[in-house]
């Protein structure tokens, strides 16, 4: 959080009911999900509707801000956005700043259609937790990545968050990840009877033992995620190493959709800032048409 956060943070009361509601949702994720994303797990409560908030990331320089005065935008205040500056999705509400160089085009896909093509390259841990199967599985999934992605060889004694991986049993034992941003948009009336809560808590549980921090405001209008995946002992560029990818989400309520906002921050071997700076660009630039 901000200096200011921190020196306001006596004037603050807990409200019982967003904490409560979370506390419901990591309840209903039974099993070894539920206990993963509970443990050690910090949850703010945010009282202030008007702030910036910053999310840091464990053990690492990268800390996500979200101006969360700035997650709305009028109807008409959208249609007057530059296109050449803004993609602005009318049939789903949203809007999101168009590629910067070195990054794709905004490609579209449903939610099935990303996780049969990501979902290929990951270990049979997290493909167990992370199946299909869901409500929004149809639902349309945008994505914005940079194009040079970190390829990661698998070998015997690699271990994804302190867990052995079975080289014999992946797809592959190379991978690409890609440092990008992806906006799930759910139509409420596809998911009835999920909550923001419920599809944040979804969401956590997919990332086993890695979610480190959960943020929500008063009305739960928004919630915010941070998790750490830890690839031990992998080769990048034929040489073994750790490598962390960061990832955010960002739950955001519209009239008509509810948005799940995914940050994916692969490091770059030579530091490569830009990389990092444009993605804070990106998440900085949602805004949920109203």
């Amino acid at each position: 959080m901000t200096e200011d956060t921190k020196e306001k943070r006596p004037r603050r009361r807990i409200n019982k009911a967003v904490i409560g509601l979370i506390g419901a949702a990591i309840t209903a994720c039974s099993g070894l999900g539920g206990a993963a994303l509970s443990a050690g797990l910090t949850l703010y409560k945010i009282e202030r509707e008007v702030q910036q908030v910053a999310l840091p990331a464990p053990d690492s320089e990268r800390t996500l801000h979200i101006d969360t005065r700035q997650i709305a935008i009028g109807a008409g205040q959208a249609q007057r956005l530059d296109s050449n500056a803004y993609y602005v999705s009318t049939d789903t509400g949203f809007v999101l700043a168009q590629p910067r160089a070195g990054w794709g085009p905004i490609e579209e896909m449903t939610y099935a259609d990303l996780f049969s093509e990501e979902g290929s390259a990951l270990s049979p841990l997290i493909l167990f937790y992370s199946k299909v199967g869901l409500s929004w599985d149809k639902q349309p999934v945008y994505r914005l990545r940079y194009q040079q992605p970190i390829q990661v060889q698998y070998v015997e004694g690699s271990r994804e968050n302190g867990i052995a991986i079975d080289v014999a049993q992946l797809h592959s034992d190379k991978a690409a990840y890609y440092s990008q941003i992806t906006i799930l948009a759910i139509d409420k009336d596809v998911a009835q009877g999920y909550t923001l809560a419920d599809i944040a808590l979804t969401w956590g549980t997919f990332h086993w033992k890695a979610v480190n921090h959960i943020i929500a405001n008063r009305d739960s209008d928004y919630i915010l995620m941070q998790t750490t995946w830890r690839l031990e002992d992998v080769r990048v560029e034929g040489k073994e190493t750790d490598l962390v990818i960061e990832r955010w989400a960002l739950c955001a309520e519209g009239p008509q959709y509810d948005y799940l906002v995914e940050v994916n921050f692969v490091p770059q071997p030579d530091g490569y800032q830009q990389v990092w700076d444009d993605l804070q660009y990106y998440a900085g630039s949602f805004r949920v048409i109203k």
